[in-house]
């Protein structure tokens, strides 16, 4: 098939126009892909441990010994941060306490304690205790839902004996 002059430089224009196309669709390509490997480097903060050694049942206004790892299972460092600790009963959380972390390294732990208060106003019961790494939130981290571990053992609140 023959193709006349106007038929040649519009088969001209649409191989140039196609050629425009693929090259900017492999340049795109490339800088998605570069945009994947920046969000691949970041921490990711979770609890792999929580405890309270001092039993199952505190009073009200009392503070209590809290355990807990928080790991970096990242890929890059993360920056200094917070683990807090929180009562949970009934889809309802109660901030008890927080453990200060110092900047932790990809693939590495802290271990620590802390002391957690129950307050004054916590209505009597049995609740969880929930402990979650980066509780401010102060990481951007490659997974943000998975920060909060719930003890094995449940935290009974009790009221407080009578002063004597």
């Amino acid at each position: 098939m023959a193709l006349g002059a106007a038929g040649k430089v519009g088969y001209m224009r649409f191989q140039a126009l196609a050629g425009a196309l693929v090259v900017s669709l492999i340049a795109s390509g490339l800088a998605l892909a570069g945009t994947r490997a920046d969000e691949g480097a970041r921490p990711d903060l979770i609890v792999s441990s929580v405890s309270t050694p001092d039993g199952f049942v505190v009073f009200q206004g009392s503070g209590f010994q809290v355990r807990d790892r928080t790991r970096n299972i990242g890929s890059a460092s993360a920056r200094a941060t917070v683990t807090r600790y929180y009562l949970s009963a009934n889809g309802h959380r109660t901030a008890v306490g927080r453990r200060s972390l110092a900047r932790l390294r990809s693939h590495r732990s802290s271990t620590g304690s802390a002391t957690a208060t129950a307050p004054v106003t916590l209505q009597l019961g049995t609740y969880s205790l929930v402990a979650c790494a980066d509780g401010a939130g102060a990481a951007r981290e490659a997974n943000e839902r998975n920060n909060c571990r719930t003890a094995a053992t449940k935290v009974v609140v009790k009221k407080p004996p009578p002063r004597v």
